[in-house]
């Protein structure tokens, strides 16, 4: 008789007992996990503006760098060219990304820095000789894909040069 008396006292309780709060630990977990990843999402889209803005300061501060030296050395010299400024140009149909733009860019200025300190004589003889150091240039890596860029337009103002160049992604034909 104890035995049954035992037994009768152990049950397990019925299962619609908890089917609420089952419920409610199942609404709060789903809960979580949608807050968390809007939480990400966001935070994804705040820290990419942050890297794309810190890398156009850099940019901006590596081009202030040279230009500094560069004003630095030429000073006294007014008949050189003192500072490049280069324009990224891409087309409607493929535009490039804002970080591909800044590698680009920094890419090309440091070839064309060898034309800094140049005189400005030099450059209105032979315009195209500066023209060839980038002209159909290819650049591997930018970003794990390769550009090719092409010269538009070279305008030197006083002692400043503008570059304007139009860059596509290169694609390497079948052979």
């Amino acid at each position: 008789m104890d035995m049954q008396r035992r037994q009768q006292q152990l049950k397990v309780p019925p299962y619609e007992q908890f089917s609420g709060m089952l419920q409610a630990t199942g609404l709060l977990i789903a809960g979580m996990i949608i807050g968390s990843a809007l939480f990400l999402g966001i935070y994804h889209h705040h820290l990419n503006s942050t890297l794309i803005y810190n890398r156009e300061l850099q940019d901006a501060n590596e081009q202030l760098l040279q230009d500094n030296s560069s004003y630095r050395s030429n000073k006294n010299v007014q008949s050189r060219i003192n500072r490049l400024d280069v324009v990224i140009e891409s087309g409607v149909a493929e535009p490039l990304d804002k970080l591909v733009e800044q590698e680009l860019e920094r890419r090309i200025r440091n070839d064309l820095n060898v034309i800094k300190g140049q005189r400005i004589s030099s450059f209105s003889e032979s315009p195209h000789l500066f023209q060839a150091l980038i002209a159909q240039k290819t650049y591997h890596n930018v970003l794990d894909k390769d550009y090719s860029v092409h010269v538009t337009t070279m305008v030197l103002v006083q002692t400043e040069l503008k570059v304007w160049v139009t860059a596509k992604e290169w694609k390497r034909s079948p052979t």
